[in-house]
């Protein structure tokens, strides 16, 4: 499919390997120079990072029950992205494209788009999707990029610890307490473009209390400031309904985001916490279904949160969380005016039931309020009526058992109930084996069952785009005339986790999946050209692949090299899922090396093989390849650092990419020239 391309990116990508580790074979040399703060943590150490995505409970992370990849604040720090699906795509696994500047979908394992929520987003362990449109605006997230402390990947469904939709995956946002970050921050970057991220902290710990205030600005150019721009039609004949011709790039957006949060200690076994975020965002609008309005999105987006956790004794503790967020958005393409307002009440006790159990039983209970409001009902999305209340409720049990020294099980049960579905259930179950006392070598095998429910707009939306004169609307979108079944998938894995030597780590990863009562549309054409799409659970599909990575940690550096196989083959041949499949081929780089106490250079690249569209979206998604490199240098004792790098050395233009709502599909900047300034104070 691009042969020829596919060599050059090889090419690029042993040309990557060599800028990323030839400067550690110098290492020893220097290493007697650099400062003890400036090395990595022992590859021992590394290897026994508390996660807790995989199952609530804070586990070392080379005895965990699914494959769990951390993006750490420094990898995000050095990396000099700005959002954090730029980080997301240089992890194994993750499917990570761009639609335009502000836009990106992503996705564990493929079936990812725009509108397709397979893959659960947390900020904290608290949801960040939509539940209108069953997606993550990436975009208006109040998150500041130098505020997060360290990004969770879960590959794998994790429903029985997560709940509905955590179907291929889970991606944890952890954000820095206020004592983790204390003192001030001040961080501007700039872009050759003219593009620039403004961020303002300030966080201080005084007798019991802690807290933490930041403030940020984004003013992003649309493409065609930035050199790119170009339009492109998956549908030809229907370039003069949709007016193709007077096209132009509105992917700008400027965003102002604030995150507050304080921490209150009684003592050393109660403490209080809560935080409010805000993020107001403009941007320019986008092409759906043949219709581009060229009205400007408006959204506000609140989050809040209040938490009081207890330790009850050495082996038993519990929490109490509320958490909150308010959506209201403008958007004539999609539905005019959209609001939501999500509560959740959630509770969870962790204890130990014997000497060689731990264990984590909880539950939450949920209800959103929904109103929608149509400008017209045509170019829209349409519901069947302006306001909605829905309920869930769930609950678990995780059991931890240490049979041996070195065999594990770990057991979780999920029960969840949905006002608009039915009950159903997640469960998992994980035998973790060391093959030697010291625990360096791990070997596992587990099986899951996950699901996801229908969101609001599959289950009642109607949309009709693009009208023709004496036809009317030439594309018909319709919800399912009977109830929608939830997803379901079941998942068979295993694994190896190893430290191999002093400095070398390799992590293999393989998987089987079936996955049943797919949600996708079936399809009919009249004789006036009139297409309608209904949806509907179609059919299943069968999913396999493996993903391994080999880390060498060294005190003046690192460098991780990764391979993710993902493929996926649907029950019918040319099975619409509404969803892009995943990119079989993935390959990627990550790489950073501690010149001295204050130099600092990275370097990170990814591949990614075409895929084929079927049907889903109106075209297929090319091979795509990216490089970033960032070198950095600390002044005034480390209190300040001035960054500079290039983004998608590579590529000057990015290939345009169809989400599976678009007929058309943009073509974006790539290489992107940067600077960084930062002070702390």
């Amino acid at each position: 499919m691009c042969t020829t391309k596919a060599v050059g990116k090889i090419i690029a990508f042993i040309a990557a390997i060599l800028l990323a580790v030839a400067p550690l074979c110098f290492a020893e040399q220097s290493e007697a120079n650099a400062p003890q703060e400036f090395f990595n943590m022992p590859l021992e150490d590394l290897m026994k990072v508390s996660v807790v995505s995989s199952s609530r409970l804070p586990t070392q992370s080379n005895y965990l029950s699914t494959p769990v990849t951390v993006i750490t604040a420094e990898d995000i720090h050095y990396s000099g992205a700005t959002t954090i699906p730029e980080v997301l795509q240089f992890a194994p696994g993750v499917d990570v494209r761009r639609l335009d500047r502000q836009r990106y979908i992503v996705g564990v394992r493929g079936l990812f788009g725009t509108y397709s929520d397979r893959t659960l987003i947390l900020i904290d362990g608290r949801p960040a999707m939509d539940p209108v449109f069953g997606t993550t605006h990436w975009e208006d997230l109040p998150v500041l990029m130098e505020d997060i402390e360290r990004i969770e990947i879960v590959r794998g469904p994790v429903g029985a610890a997560w709940g509905a939709n955590a179907f291929n995956g889970t991606i944890n946002i952890i954000t820095k307490k206020p004592d983790q970050c204390t003192g001030g921050l001040i961080s501007t970057t700039i872009s050759a473009f003219g593009d620039t991220y403004t961020h303002l902290r300030y966080a201080q710990t005084e007798g019991q209390w802690s807290w933490k205030a930041s403030a940020g600005y984004d003013d992003v150019k649309d493409s065609d400031a930035a050199g790119a721009g170009r339009y492109v039609s998956g549908i030809p004949a229907a370039n003069p309904l949709m007016g193709f011709d007077s096209f132009e790039a509105r992917d700008w957006g400027r965003h102002y985001k604030f995150d507050t949060q304080a921490e209150y200690r009684v003592d050393n076994q109660t403490r209080y916490s809560f935080g409010v975020a805000h993020s107001s965002g403009q941007e320019g609008g986008f092409e759906l279904g043949g219709a581009f309005p060229r009205r400007d999105i408006l959204t506000e987006y609140t989050r809040m949160f209040a938490r009081t956790d207890h330790q009850i004794d050495d082996d038993t503790s519990i929490y109490i969380q509320w958490f909150g967020d308010y959506w209201d958005t403008h958007c004539r393409v999609l539905t005019d005016h959209v609001t939501y307002m999500e509560n959740d009440l959630e509770t969870q006790i962790n204890f130990k039931p014997a000497d060689d159990h731990t264990a984590s039983a909880g539950g939450n209970v949920r209800w959103n309020s929904m109103t929608t409001h149509n400008y017209s009902p045509l170019d829209e999305i349409e519901f069947d009526r302006n306001e909605y209340n829905e309920y869930w409720a769930g609950v678990f049990l995780i059991d931890r058992w240490s049979v041996t020294d070195r065999f594990t099980l770990e057991g979780q049960m999920r029960l969840d109930n949905y006002s608009e579905t039915t009950t159903d259930w997640s469960t998992r179950l994980t035998a973790l084996y060391a093959l030697d006392e010291q625990q360096n070598h791990i070997l596992r095998a587990g099986f899951a069952r996950s699901f996801r429910s229908p969101n609001l707009a599959v289950r009642s939306g109607t949309a009709d785009y693009l009208q023709a004169p004496g036809v009317g609307s030439l594309f018909i979108g319709k919800s399912s005339p009977d109830s929608l079944d939830n997803e379901g998938i079941y998942s068979f894995e295993a694994g190896y986790t190893g430290r191999l030597n002093k400095n070398l780590s390799l992590d293999i990863d393989g998987y089987y999946q079936r996955m049943e009562k797919l949600i996708g549309v079936s399809t009919v054409r009249d004789m006036f050209g009139v297409t309608t799409e209904t949806f509907g659970n179609i059919d299943g599909a069968n999913a396999y692949g493996m993903e391994t990575s080999l880390t060498w940690q060294h005190k003046m550096g690192t460098v991780r090299a990764w391979y993710a196989y993902n493929a996926l083959v649907t029950d019918e041949f040319g099975q619409v899922t509404r969803s892009i499949p995943p990119s079989q081929h993935k390959i990627g780089l990550n790489g950073r090396w501690y010149v001295d106490k204050d130099w600092t250079f990275n370097t990170n690249y990814v591949f990614q093989s075409a895929v084929k569209a079927f049907g889903t979206s109106a075209g297929d998604a090319k091979c795509s390849d990216r490089l970033d490199l960032t070198l950095s240098r600390k002044f005034a004792k480390g209190e300040g650092e001035f960054m500079v790098g290039v983004m998608d050395v590579l590529n000057k233009n990015t290939e345009p990419v169809y989400d599976s709502v678009n007929i058309t599909a943009l073509e974006t900047p790539g290489r992107t020239f940067f600077a960084r300034l930062q002070i702390k104070f």
